[in-house]
């Protein structure tokens, strides 16, 4: 019998049946322009915010105690193990009409926000003798229990996305297009409050800005109104982004017993080498290059002005990940973009360090004041330097940037080739689990460093210097150490076994047994008709 000699039902579902066989391609387009311009604003929100700046708040505005900070890391790791097996828990078993994690998303949109934005107003809910006091018990416990909250919403977003992302699409290169586009729309969008605050900080500290009041008290308030804005802002746009986000790679019906779901986490090679690769990579000082470029050269937008000419080298990962992901493993463009991004520190380490200017100080402190505040920033001896790795690090940023998406999925995927099942949300607690044990570690231990090294909470606000031993520990700190543990994150990657030929195989298999189940379902929703 002809098709067209068919009923109007049966023709109907003969067309759908003829949609899910072309499932079966591992190289199409789903995701419309409207749901693309709305991830890469809900991606670029995502970083819309000011937490670059919290350390700086925290020290010199809101004034906790290297001790206090230490205590709240304690507390906090504590907090951080409970909450991620109550959100893992909670989220394998959600079965909603908009998705299994979308719900979860919007959590992290305005809820959050408001939470966060609570967090920014701290000091002014503190007057008097406890605004200046490290240690004030009250002022203290409001910091703790905002963060807790903070730290469990953000959990519930931050497993959210990664499980969402790995099922926005059936379609590895549909996906990969996504976040090229959505990667590199967000190193713009999502610096803009930062750019803001480094260059106002910069106009107070240089008296660019001119005020009456104490700069503490000017980047104080600059810091709170910019932060109550910004996570404001993010929050509404993330909570809108989910009125249009979907779901396409479907769960089970049948909910997974967590037993069973860290039993397959743990029990499969690729995923098992990417969380100890993670937990690696988790280690760190706490001490950044804006820690540096702040209290050091004095320059809180020195990273912004050497980078200018790394903006011609952004795009091109971003525009040319397909055409990599086509000739290479994920893991290989994964491990390049790191290695390649954070080793360059080892050499501008050792050309600061090393190298002494006329005057007898160190390339890497401060320039000598040329009268004029950019010609001083132009006279420094990092900024060549600093402009070279800007270069080198934006040509690697969107292998870097969206490979560490794409391990994350491809993990996810193997899970479902191989078992049958989807455990994202297991999967994203149990790889956090690892990593952030060392990060709580360093939670702990990062202050004490700073304490270590007489870093001085209050010298950048105050028009401080900080002591050289400070100064030398921080720019080591800033470069020299995550270039080796970068190095080292990658060295059991060499053990992850999904190569090029086994991924393209397990996306294929994969295409095909969604497009079997889905004409199946079709086919019992119907009775066989």
């Amino acid at each position: 019998m002809k098709e067209t000699n068919l009923p109007v039902r049966d023709r109907e579902l003969e067309q759908v049946n003829a949609q899910l066989r072309e499932l079966v391609d591992v190289d199409r387009r789903v995701i419309s322009r409207k749901q693309t311009i709305g991830y890469m604003l809900f991606d670029g929100s995502k970083g819309f915010n000011i937490d670059g700046h919290k350390d700086l708040f925290t020290d010199s505005i809101l004034k906790i105690s290297f001790d206090y900070q230490s205590v709240n890391s304690v507390i906090g790791g504590i907090w951080d193990v409970v909450d991620d097996f109550i959100v893992s828990f909670i989220m394998e078993k959600t079965r909603t009409r908009w998705g299994k994690f979308i719900p979860y998303i919007f959590l992290g949109g305005l809820p959050y926000g408001v939470i966060a934005a609570l967090f920014w107003l701290l000091p002014l809910m503190f007057s008097g003798a406890a605004a200046n006091d490290f240690n004030h018990v009250g002022k203290f416990v409001a910091y703790v229990a905002l963060n807790m909250l903070i730290e469990l919403l953000a959990n519930f977003k931050n497993v959210a996305v990664g499980g969402y992302l790995s099922t926005i699409t059936p379609y590895p290169s549909d996906r990969r297009r996504l976040l090229s586009i959505a990667g590199y729309f967000s190193i713009i969008y999502s610096r803009l409050p930062d750019l803001f605050v480094e260059f106002l900080l910069d106009f107070i500290k240089h008296g660019i800005v001119k005020t009456n009041l104490p700069s503490d008290v000017v980047i104080g308030r600059s810091l709170i109104i910019v932060g109550v804005i910004t996570t404001m802002a993010s929050g509404a746009i993330i909570s809108w982004y989910t009125t249009i986000a979907r779901e396409r790679v479907h769960q089970k019906i049948e909910v997974p017993r967590i037993r069973d779901s860290l039993r397959i986490v743990f029990s499969h090679r690729p995923v098992l080498v990417y969380m100890i690769s993670n937990a690696l990579g988790s280690f760190g000082t706490g001490l950044t290059t804006n820690d540096y470029y702040r209290q050091v050269l004095n320059f809180t937008t020195f990273e912004t002005i050497a980078g200018i000419p790394s903006f011609f080298f952004q795009p091109t990962t971003f525009a040319k990940y397909n055409k990599l992901a086509e000739r290479f493993s994920t893991r290989s463009i994964y491990m390049i973009g790191q290695v390649f991004a954070k080793t360059f520190y080892i050499p501008v380490w050792a050309y600061g360090r090393f190298l002494k200017r006329k005057d007898g100080k160190y390339f890497f402190q401060r320039p000598e004041d040329k009268g004029s505040t950019f010609l001083t920033l132009l006279s420094s001896p990092m900024l060549p330097v600093t402009a070279v790795w800007e270069c080198l690090y934006a040509t690697f940023w969107g292998a870097r940037s969206i490979s560490i998406s794409e391990i994350s999925n491809e993990c996810n995927d193997y899970l479902e080739w191989k078992c049958g099942c989807r455990n994202e949300a297991t999967l994203a607690a149990a790889s956090t689990l690892l990593c952030k044990i060392p990060a709580r570690i360093n939670g702990v231990l990062q202050p004490l460093y700073r304490k270590w090294i007489d870093y001085d909470q209050t010298a950048y606000t105050e028009g401080r210097d900080q002591s050289f031993r400070a100064q030398e520990w921080i720019f080591a700190m800033a470069t020299l150490f995550p270039a080796i543990i970068v190095l080292s994150s990658m060295i059991p990657m060499f053990w992850f076994n999904i190569d090029k030929e086994m991924r393209d195989k397990m996306y294929r298999e994969l295409n095909e047994r969604r497009a079997a189940t889905a004409e199946h379902l079709t086919h019992d929703e119907t009775g066989g008709r």
